[in-house]
């Protein structure tokens, strides 16, 4: 299941979570570089980036669990 992580340093990653120990990693990761919402980052998790959201992949990050601000689930398909 994708989720949105926000991280320090306001870096903002889109993709699949698997949560380990002391990190978690983010397979088909994307960094979102533009959000392009009007409702912010909720409107990402419920509908899916929309056309003015500027997505950059980044493949496979790893984030130190200490260093993750916010987790959010996306409930679209």
């Amino acid at each position: 299941m994708k989720h949105i992580v926000i991280v320090t340093n306001g870096f903002v990653f889109l993709g699949d979570v698997t949560k380990h120990e002391t990190y978690m990693q983010i397979e088909n990761a994307d960094c979102i570089r533009k959000w392009g919402t009007t409702k912010g980052l909720g409107e990402i998790a419920a509908y899916g980036p929309t056309a003015e959201t500027i997505l950059d992949p980044t493949g496979v990050v790893e984030v130190l669990n200490h260093a993750v601000v916010a987790l959010i689930r996306c409930t679209y398909e």
